[in-house]
């Protein structure tokens, strides 16, 4: 069994730490895991792409307000193919620049796997066993899938897999009312898709003051058709291959169809720490799987 001075899961914001410890330490020994590619959430399938994207919509949305200022210009075309493309080879290049540092790095042993707790500091990657006094739990999330009849039958995208798109959707109904639905939202609509978006909160974008999530809304809605205060239950396939979703009103009880090429859901995330078995480690976890930690962010 290989021990290290330092196990880090993860190489999204844990590697803030690992690069401060080793040029602190330039003699330490670090094992660096992750299922993923390496990058983390952000720079992989989040906030990276996401915004590379929301710049073209900005884009799109500024020239068809440059009448207002007195110049005339139309948009010919919209490549939705080479949007994407720009922004796959941007991310892609990152990845494996960090991938290139992992593997070069004499500090560290780069495991591209899945690690699983089979005792306390004790971790099994494979057939390996590696243990350390000191690791630090950086698992990320994923997409939370709410519990719509037929939607797996139906299939859906998320924020993780809507990245791979090579062909824009004429339509799309996003399940969602938070700030990933409003972004992608934005994106789609402006790109030219029909866009929907069917929120299970009476206030759009709940974690906002009241008077932003009115503005947003407004705004949004010159595009697109917001849904608030509606949960969606059922997901079925048309007769012409499309995808329709019933969704409840909550406070009447009415019910509204909408049908769409694509789902997008983007109703959270949660914790993925589940594959790590953190109970094998003595590690504890509330009802929803977030790991629980002191004032220093210290587990059990």
């Amino acid at each position: 069994m290989k021990a290290y001075d330092l196990i880090a899961i993860g190489t999204g914001s844990a590697m803030n730490i690992v690069d401060a410890m080793i040029h602190q330490d330039p003699q330490i020994k670090v094992a660096v895991i992750d299922k993923d590619e390496p990058g983390g959430i952000c720079l992989t399938r989040g906030c990276i792409p996401s915004k590379m994207l929301l710049y073209p919509a900005e884009l799109v949305r500024t020239i068809e307000k440059a009448r207002e200022f007195g110049i005339d210009v139309d948009i010919k075309k919209i490549s939705f193919e080479a949007v994407m493309e720009r922004m796959r080879t941007l991310i892609t290049k990152d990845i494996n620049m960090i991938r290139q540092g992992l593997s070069r790095s004499s500090n560290i042993d780069y495991y591209p796997a899945v690690a699983e707790f089979v005792s306390p500091y004790t971790l099994k990657i494979g057939d390996e066993t590696i243990s350390s006094e000191l690791i630090f739990l950086c698992t990320g999330s994923e997409p939370i899938i709410p519990p719509i009849k037929e939607l797996e039958k139906v299939g859906y995208l998320t924020s993780d897999t809507v990245l791979k798109l090579n062909q824009l959707p004429q339509s799309i109904a996003i399940v969602g009312g938070g700030y990933i639905a409003a972004e992608y939202g934005h994106f789609f609509s402006a790109m030219g898709s029909k866009v929907t978006i069917i929120g299970r909160n009476p206030q759009f974008l709940k974690q906002e003051e009241p008077e932003v999530s009115t503005l947003a809304k407004r705004e949004l809605e010159k595009h697109m058709t917001i849904l608030t205060n509606h949960e969606v239950r059922d997901a079925e396939i048309t007769s012409t291959g499309k995808k329709r979703l019933v969704a409840i009103n909550r406070e009447t009880g009415e019910s509204t169809t909408t049908t769409a090429d694509e789902i997008l859901i983007a109703t959270g995330r949660r914790p993925n720490t589940d594959v790590l078995h953190p109970e094998e480690g003595g590690i504890e976890t509330d009802a929803k799987g977030w790991i629980v930690v002191n004032e220093y962010l210290e587990t059990s």
